[in-house]
């Protein structure tokens, strides 16, 4: 049987503090796993061996990466500049890669991130001169970033993709604030954005990796469009469908020894 590896199986709240997300998505998805007959490790409280039987990995944190290489493991995602590649029906935005240190050429306001959804080294946000970027005194000029046309989005879906299909999904955001709520029964698979992913998955197939998240979102004078991609290993689970997310998790995590040519083009963090 497959072996859950997550960042923590407890945790302790603070006095008068509620539990951090990333705890509490570790929970659900444990709990979700144990149900089907997994083994569950915690990564920052196990000691992980290098013997560790079928392992799939879903940790929030810099955790994910050290587990992948004491275990010799891929973790597979999306290509950092994938989010460029979406035909433009898909896009309805221009959206290019650039290194940061190419950002002294913006011009006017501009939505800018980091490229690596695992490397928040500054604020997403809409900038019009890079020195307006607070980067915490990191100096990155060859890092990539991603630059999008400033858009109004007035609602986001979070949708668990395996092998070109959508198997989970749940609201995100509606005009910047969470759409999803604690304690309430699991979300269906939403189908408003549904028609976006599977066209997206038809027109790419091929260039996607065979387990991911995208969340896709209503643009207000355009309509639906794809937001942003995300390795599913890392990803916030939101009130998706644990248990049918649980076969993405599997599927992102491959040995390393065992990966085929086409998916080692997924495995963007192998030494």
């Amino acid at each position: 049987m497959p072996t859950l590896i997550v960042s923590a199986r407890s945790f302790v709240c603070s006095a008068g503090g509620g539990a951090p997300l990333s705890a509490v998505y570790d929970q659900r998805v444990i709990a979700a796993a144990e149900s089907i007959g997994w083994s569950v490790l915690g990564a920052a409280d196990d000691g992980i061996s290098d013997d560790v039987p079928d392992p799939v990995v879903y940790v929030t944190t810099d955790l994910a990466l050290s587990t992948a290489r004491s275990l010799d493991l891929a973790l597979l995602e999306p290509s950092f500049d994938l989010l460029t590649r979406v035909p433009e029906r898909f896009l309805r935005r221009q959206v290019e890669s650039a290194m940061f240190g190419d950002l002294d050429r913006l011009d006017g306001r501009t939505f800018v991130k980091p490229a690596d959804p695992l490397d928040k080294w500054f604020d997403a946000g809409l900038y019009s001169d890079v020195r307006d970027i607070r980067t915490c005194g990191r100096s990155h000029p060859e890092a990539p970033v991603l630059l999008s046309e400033p858009v109004e989005w007035s609602l986001e879906l979070r949708y668990f993709v395996l092998e070109g299909k959508a198997v989970a999904g749940s609201p995100y955001l509606a005009y910047g604030r969470p759409a999803w709520r604690w304690g309430t029964t699991a979300s269906a698979l939403p189908t408003a954005g549904l028609r976006v992913v599977e066209g997206l998955c038809a027109a790419m197939e091929g260039e996607l990796p065979p387990a991911f998240v995208v969340d896709v979102g209503q643009i207000d004078d355009r309509g639906w469009a794809v937001v942003e991609f995300n390795p599913v290993w890392s990803a916030g689970l939101l009130n998706a469908d644990v248990p049918a997310v649980l076969p993405v998790l599997q599927r992102a995590t491959r040995p390393r020894t065992r990966l085929t040519p086409d998916q080692r083009r997924w495995d963007l963090r192998g030494d």
